[in-house]
């Protein structure tokens, strides 16, 4: 919005140097037609002055305007730019450090990737051991089932001999 005004003072400025130009070396002249009784032999020439202090005093204080408009926009533009330096340090602070974190989470991950493959062989080895375990006590449950059926099946068998003598 600001650029507009100075845009429009410049052209409004500058029209009116064209306008007072073009009245310096073109002076206006008006052919007057004769006015009532008098006749064509007398024509009147009226060259219109131009009050060339007004417009210079003019000229002056549209330039007065503008110098004031440009020395505001510089302020605005040195304060601007004081704040845009400012975010930019802020930034380039903030990407420093998000660079130092992504290092260290870049080393805890190599270090749980070690944990991970440290765990998984852990895991790896206790399963083959509790398999082992698991088949040696399987193994063992069969012979005890073993032995305890032959057991069972001798004190049947001896059962079966007592009733039987008992019975005769």
């Amino acid at each position: 919005m600001k650029n507009i005004g100075v845009v429009l003072a410049v052209g409004i400025t500058a029209v009116i140097v064209i306008i007072i130009g073009f009245m310096n070396f073109f002076p206006v002249s008006e052919s007057a037609l004769p006015a009532e009784g008098e006749s064509d032999a007398a024509p009147v020439a009226e060259v219109t002055s131009v009050d060339t202090a007004a417009v210079q005093a003019a000229f002056e204080a549209r330039e007065a305007l503008l110098q004031a408009q440009i020395a505001e926009l510089d302020g605005e533009y040195a304060e601007r730019q004081t704040t845009y330096d400012l975010r930019a340090e802020e930034i380039g602070a903030l990407i420093v450090t998000a660079e130092g974190q992504l290092a260290q989470l870049g080393e805890q991950e190599t270090v749980l990737q070690e944990q991970i493959e440290q765990l998984l062989l852990a895991q790896t080895e206790r399963s083959a051991t509790y398999e082992g375990q698991r088949q040696q006590a399987y193994y063992q449950y069969q012979v005890n089932i073993d032995q305890l059926q032959l057991q069972l099946d001798e004190a049947n068998a001896k059962l079966s001999e007592a009733l039987a003598q008992v019975g005769q």
